[in-house]
């Protein structure tokens, strides 16, 4: 990558040069050989590096081997891993060997009551691994570059619903792969999501850090009826939906947010803006003694403000491209995902960027029609039972007359028509 920047620097000078007029043939032929010379150079250098790491794996490759025909005492037909870092499980013993491999030597670190879960809930990936234990409940986590810094959480200390017994709900770790374009790379991350609904808990890992939270009241969990797993899991873009359809919970997490954890009934209105001008909304409708009497904005619940397809302009410049999430909440009023994945504006006449466009579209609608779904789904949620919300503080029962004050603002609000207002009004006089 250091070499194409040094490249296109490198020719970005000699057009600037010859669009001044100061260059002539002998310049342009000097220009021309530093350039060969340059990138010769460059390949010279490219074609060490990768026959050093070829051969520095060959040997660490052998020294596992030797190490695995010399010692007997640890079972290793189970492992993850590669030529540097390798994890074997001898479940006989309950006991995990992490091998840190050099080309020089092999540094051993043991973890004991440990077991190999499945390959479902172990993962290893490019240095970084990964392995979550349901029976005992721990996460183990790090990786072989920083000398076997892990962090071995057991989970039990972060949940306190006091469940010890084995699971009946398997635990499942998820993936979500993201990249952010920038002006000469692209960098990707992965971020590994742990769902045990059992205990209604999560962790986020990524490169080997370790975040778990509770995303339901532990007091709620026993309210769960069935063996069942309700969780179910969506990425779009940058961002991992994980949704809960008994406690109808919804936990976003994405590489800008650690994560996000909203009852159904929290979301109001869910909107697509591009640019700054709103091209799509949903909304939920408005309840007055009962009854859905409208929506936050025309025709009613759920109502539609163009459409979220992206040719109402073919060459245009795009600078943002977000999810506007409107939240019943005074403290945190607005949740906004970007998708617009890229530090550039984007130029829809180059194909290039509109290739990105169209990708990036197509995340956001794939997220504006999930949340869509979970706006319709809110209408037969349970009593807010997400771990970030506070106990709900109980009201006196609201009177015809406040009822009657209530639909009255409406319509002066100009929420409620006139045929609305009457027919409500009816229901409530009886």
């Amino acid at each position: 990558m250091k070499s194409k920047i040094i490249l296109s620097s490198l020719v970005l000078l000699f057009f600037s040069l010859l669009a001044g007029g100061s260059v002539d043939k002998d310049f342009f032929s000097f220009f021309l050989v530093y350039i060969i010379v340059i990138a010769l150079v460059v390949a010279i250098i490219v074609g060490i590096i990768s026959t050093v790491h070829s051969r520095n794996k060959k040997k660490r490759l052998q020294m596992i081997e030797k190490d695995e025909q010399g010692s007997s005492d640890f079972d290793r037909s189970v492992s993850i891993g590669d030529d540097r870092c390798k994890l074997y499980f001898d479940n006989a013993k309950k006991r995990v060997m992490i091998m840190q491999v050099t080309t020089e030597e092999i540094i051993k670190k043991y973890v004991d009551d440990f077991e190999f879960p499945g390959k479902n809930l172990a993962r290893y990936y490019d240095g970084f691994y990964l392995v979550y234990e349901p029976n005992t409940r721990r996460l183990l986590s790090g990786n072989y570059v920083t000398y076997f810094i892990n962090e071995i959480e057991n989970l039990q200390g972060v949940d306190k619903s006091g469940l010890t017994t084995k699971d009946p709900i398997a635990p499942s770790l998820n993936l979500l792969k993201t990249t952010y374009h920038s002006t000469m790379t692209v960098d990707s991350r992965d971020i590994h999501v742990l769902a045990d609904e059992y205990h209604g808990l999560m962790a986020v890992v990524e490169k080997g850090k370790l975040y778990a939270f509770n995303y339901i009241h532990v007091e709620k969990l026993q309210e769960k009826v069935g063996l069942k797993s309700t969780i179910s899991v969506k990425n779009a873009g940058n961002y991992m939906f994980v949704m809960d359809s008994f406690f109808k919970v919804l936990v976003i997490i994405g590489r800008d947010m650690m994560h996000k954890t909203l009852n159904y009934s929290d979301i109001i209105e869910v909107s697509y803006v591009e640019n700054g001008d709103q091209l799509f909304t949903k909304s939920t409708g408005r309840t007055v003694g009962g009854a859905i009497v409208g929506g936050v904005l025309m025709g009613g619940a759920g109502a539609v403000v163009g459409g979220l397809s992206g040719n109402t302009k073919q060459n245009k410049v795009v600078n943002n491209m977000d999810i506007k999430i409107l939240l019943r909440s005074t403290e945190e009023t607005t949740c906004i995902l970007h998708f617009m994945d890229s530090s550039n504006p984007l130029k829809t006449k180059e194909a290039s960027d509109k290739t990105l466009y169209e990708e990036f579209l197509k995340n956001a609608n794939e997220a504006k029609d999930l949340l869509s779904v979970i706006i319709d789904d809110a209408k037969q949620a349970l009593p807010p039972v997400a771990h970030v919300l506070s106990q709900p503080v109980t009201t006196q029962p609201s009177s015809v007359a406040d009822e009657l004050a209530k639909l009255a603002k409406l319509k002066a609000d100009g929420i409620l028509t006139e045929e609305e207002f009457l027919a409500q009004k009816a229901k409530l006089l009886g």
